[in-house]
């Protein structure tokens, strides 16, 4: 394992500007030169991946012709290649194939940057901040964060907020004067993913091969590493034990989800903007979903989201709700533009024209800010406000 100490202050321009060039090339190359036949076609299904339309978006035409796109929830496997788990884990990729993994050569962190191997042999990045308050006799709590599709750590942990806080906000509903936090964040792989082009490829979170079993020889290769981690920050920084937290954004924030509902010992998830991570609108291998434990999960969405995605995180929580009356969960919608919150719980709603495949919806551009102003009232209280109970585990959900 390597490691070496960097700063957020470092970052320049041209540091920006380079990592906006990877993307842009991505973006061209994953279009107009795919690779394989493979990156023409769904990786389980055999069907043509999806592109976004150019089109006049759904959200301007539905309200004055009184016609709104169909659905975005989807309950029936479309996949020829399904199995126990959804789908087959997703295909690794090369730099050149996907050119947006040269993001993994440029690491920005606060604290320490390391490199560890995950079970595939994989080398990932992984930023570690130890919080130097810690200590045995008052350990803090510890937060992971997972970055969304497309954009990795370095690009989108500074703009959620949170690291500005990390010295200064309280995650302890029992002794507020406790401040401060650790936090890791590893990094996602090259893959294929089952969203439409430009983000059929990419950095990201394999949340559509659900084998969360520990015993399992053919554990998600991700969730593996997620537990890699999280063991790492606790062998070497003291953590309280009923204060680990996730969070994510997007393709993190599903898998976040996935993650903190299958995982023993995760006190409470706040994420921000999840697709389903078992029935996206997009995934040829839906399932039901599937919880081992009641882990409390806060989801907060834009009234208008990106794909729908309101929509089916609506019916994820709704779903739930209706078949574990007890699990302590949440759904949070917001206005796109002022993120003031709109709706939430039972009565949360979402705008029913923002669930078509136009991509050119105020919904795609929400998606892409993190709602800063929502972290204290929202993402931390919620985390603060639910830690493990006493004996250490949620349980299974009822």
């Amino acid at each position: 394992m390597q490691q070496r100490s960097n700063n957020f202050g470092g970052m320049t321009f041209l540091l920006w500007c380079a990592l906006a060039l990877q993307l842009g090339a991505q973006l061209a190359l994953g279009s107009v030169m795919p690779a394989t036949e493979d990156l023409l076609r769904r990786q389980t299904s055999g069907t043509p991946i999806p592109k976004l339309p150019v089109c006049v978006p759904p959200q301007v035409t539905s309200p004055l012709t009184g016609n709104y796109p169909k659905s975005a929830v989807t309950t029936v496997q479309t996949g020829t290649n399904c199995n126990q788990y959804g789908n087959p884990p997703a295909r690794v990729l090369s730099d050149l194939e996907s050119p947006n993994g040269l993001q993994d050569y440029i690491q920005i962190c606060h604290g320490q940057i390391l490199t560890m191997t995950d079970r595939a042999g994989q080398k990932r990045a992984v930023c570690f901040y130890a919080n130097p308050k810690s200590t045995k006799d008052k350990p803090l709590p510890l937060l992971v964060y997972l970055h969304p599709s497309l954009a990795g750590t370095t690009i989108t942990f500074p703009l959620t907020g949170i690291d500005g806080v990390r010295d200064t906000q309280s995650l302890n509903n029992e002794d507020p004067s406790r401040l401060g936090f650790s936090y890791i964040l590893p990094a996602g792989r090259n893959t294929v993913h089952q969203y439409p082009i430009p983000d059929d490829v990419g950095l990201g979170w394999d949340n559509w091969y659900r084998n969360l079993d520990r015993s399992s020889p053919e554990l998600n290769i991700d969730v593996d590493f997620i537990d890699k981690t999280i063991a790492y920050a606790k062998a070497n920084v003291p953590v309280d034990s009923r204060r680990v937290f996730m969070t994510g954004w997007s393709n993190g924030a599903s898998m976040a989800e996935l993650y903190a509902a299958n995982t023993d010992g995760i006190a409470s998830a706040a994420v921000y903007s999840a697709p389903d991570p078992f029935r996206d609108s997009q995934d040829p291998c839906t399932q039901v979903s599937s919880l081992k434990y009641a882990t409390p999960v806060r989801d907060v969405h834009n009234y208008c989201d990106i794909l729908g995605i309101c929509t089916t995180g609506k019916y994820y929580h709704d779903d739930l709700k209706k078949r574990y009356p007890s699990l302590p969960q949440s759904i949070v919608v917001i206005d796109v533009l002022t993120a003031a919150i709109k709706s939430q719980d039972a009565n949360a709603q979402c705008n029913p024209a923002c669930q078509g495949p136009c991509g050119i919806t105020t919904g795609t551009l929400g998606h892409l800010r993190w709602p800063v102003s929502r972290n204290s009232d929202t993402f931390f209280a919620f985390m603060r406000n639910n830690p493990l109970p006493a004996s250490g585990t949620w349980g299974p959900p009822k």
